[in-house]
């Protein structure tokens, strides 16, 4: 609940939200859908989620997100 509580918090009207995970086989679950309900007028990223330690390809992978989501070039 620390994460909806900041959320609920703050105005993230207009901001962009990039939400990642690190789990043990659940994703997100619901997360990114409770995300959306407490700041609906915020712009929802493209997500990373990490399985474990994310293995030998975690550092491409967060590379790859980055780019998508406009963070680096």
């Amino acid at each position: 609940m620390p994460i909806a509580s900041f959320l609920e918090e703050y105005d993230f009207s207009g901001k962009t939200i990039i939400p990642f995970c690190s789990h043990g086989g659940g994703r997100f679950g619901q997360g990114l859908t409770a995300i959306g309900k407490l700041v609906p007028d915020a712009v929802m990223g493209e997500a990373l989620s990490v399985h474990y330690s994310g293995g030998s390809s975690m550092p491409a992978d967060v590379s790859e997100w980055l780019k998508v989501n406009g963070i680096i070039e």
